[in-house]
């Protein structure tokens, strides 16, 4: 419900070609050093000149290469923590989720959710959210203020409020469920 899954797939998309050129520019790279060395070692009166052309490529295009493979990398890896934190905001029932809850439930410090929630919000990967200083806020939008149901724990029996297509965890014996699952 909070995941804009179609952004995600185009998102993957667009970073794993990035990371596919920066590899290519790495491997183009990576040999015409090679070949500046040997060119260095076969012409010993003008290795300097093959070492320094080689250094200039290296800082160029390593960095050219670094420019298109490290920021979708790390991207791609916010976009898999966003999966985590979509679980937990279907859980919530109240609207709000501190970011002291997303660290203990993550392992992640709350640093780090913190600018993962406002990152991945601002690039509308996360959607129907806002986010504070002390916690994220789940903002519900007018159509989906009534998609709530009510399911019976399948181990327990007790009655849980759920969203439509969330995820809940029973208050009496801990069990966690989804509502497709659950048969809503």
């Amino acid at each position: 419900m909070y995941l804009n899954k179609l952004k995600i797939a185009s998102t993957m998309a667009i970073c794993k070609m990035l990371i596919l050129i920066g590899g290519i520019v790495w491997f183009i790279t990576i040999l015409f050093m090679i070949f500046t060395v040997i060119l260095a070692f076969k012409e010993p009166d003008k290795g300097y000149v093959y070492f320094v052309a080689g250094a200039m490529a290296l800082l160029l295009f390593g960095g050219i290469a670094s420019a298109l493979t490290f920021p979708p990398i790390s991207l791609m890896r916010r976009m898999y923590r966003a999966e985590k934190y979509n679980r937990i905001f279907e859980e919530d029932t109240d609207g709000m989720v501190s970011y002291e809850v997303f660290s203990r439930l993550t392992g992640f410090s709350g640093r780090r959710v913190r600018d993962d929630i406002r990152i991945l919000t601002g690039k509308n990967i996360l959607r129907n959210i806002t986010y504070g200083w002390e916690g994220a806020m789940i903002i519900m939008k007018s159509e989906t203020v009534g998609d709530f149901i009510s399911v019976d724990c399948p181990n327990c029996g007790a009655q849980i409020p759920m969203r439509v297509n969330g995820g809940a965890r029973c208050q009496h014996c801990g069990t966690y469920m989804r509502s497709e699952s659950a048969g809503a």
